[in-house]
């Protein structure tokens, strides 16, 4: 059975607040000012905007971190990665106690508990389209699209008619409560598999049965082969999403996705109401249908 009211109430659950919501703003515009205006960036910087999962409207719950594109005016074929972030880390540790040199981007500990991931990049071309960003473990610069990961998501929500965005924080719902870190893939990959596999679904249940079905159907004969596909990013297909995901921890989520796409579909089949909703809280834990 569908359940389309527990599946909205459970939806509205994951939610972030808006105390929440209301941190994450104040603190992403704050270091985007700081950016534009500090004398050691005002000269390089020519613009600066949200990307990730709050930039995408996939965040659930707490927003954990805020990814702030910064696009900067440099020659990547000639400034090494390194350089770049120790440079931005420099500038961001005058504004804040905690700054954290991360692989592709300086973390920074905003007030209310929100953290903050700068990336610094430059265009591969024109401004609005992919971004040279730097990748400090390999040591190069790498190409990415973030601009096209949110107009991907937002053409494909308009397409599901929304179901796209919630099926998304359903599925995170559902990875997080897997039992163990092995089996829960990194967000964007989950994210980048949704949008392969929802369809065009007319209810929350069939979209979670299509996605966890479509997933076992692609790359279920990966188990137990040692590989791990190309997954391309839906924003920009030469990125392979998959890049860093090991075959150990692939397995081991296709594994879950197995058992979760047989239980899903029992629970969108059975008749019974008191036994659909038993199925599904197997799925998303005892507050469904609450």
């Amino acid at each position: 059975m569908e359940h389309p009211g527990d599946f909205a109430t459970y939806v509205s659950s994951l939610e972030p607040d808006a105390d929440a919501v209301t941190a994450a703003k104040d603190a992403h515009e704050k270091v985007r000012e700081q950016l534009k205006t500090d004398e050691d960036t005002k000269d390089a910087h020519k613009d600066t905007f949200l990307s990730g999962s709050y930039a995408r409207h996939t965040a659930i719950h707490d927003i954990n971190d805020v990814d702030v594109i910064c696009i900067i005016d440099i020659d990547h074929a000639i400034t090494e990665p390194e350089v770049v972030l120790s440079w931005l880390q420099g500038v961001l540790s005058k504004y804040y106690k905690e700054t954290r040199l991360q692989g592709r981007s300086i973390g920074a500990s905003a007030a209310e508990g929100v953290w903050l991931d700068i990336v610094p990049s430059t265009p591969v071309s024109a401004d609005e389209g992919p971004l040279w960003i730097p990748d400090r473990d390999a040591k190069q610069w790498v190409q990415s699209h973030p601009k096209g990961q949110i107009a991907a998501a937002t053409n494909k929500n308009k397409a599901t008619d929304g179901y796209y965005v919630q099926t998304v924080k359903l599925l995170k719902a559902w990875r997080d409560r897997l039992p163990t870190e092995k089996s829960k893939p990194k967000s964007y990959i989950l994210e980048t598999l949704v949008h392969q596999t929802i369809g065009s679904p007319s209810s929350h249940a069939r979209a979670v049965v299509s996605v966890l079905e479509g997933i076992q159907s692609s790359y279920g004969f990966y188990r137990g082969t040692g590989i791990v596909p190309q997954i391309p990013d839906p924003g920009y297909f030469s990125v392979n999403v998959a890049k860093r995901w090991t075959s150990d921890d692939f397995d081991a989520f296709l594994d879950q996705v197995k058992s979760a796409a047989e239980t899903a579909r029992k629970a969108l089949d059975a008749t019974d109401e008191t036994e659909s909703r038993k199925l599904w809280r197997k799925l998303f834990g005892s507050t469904f249908g609450q």
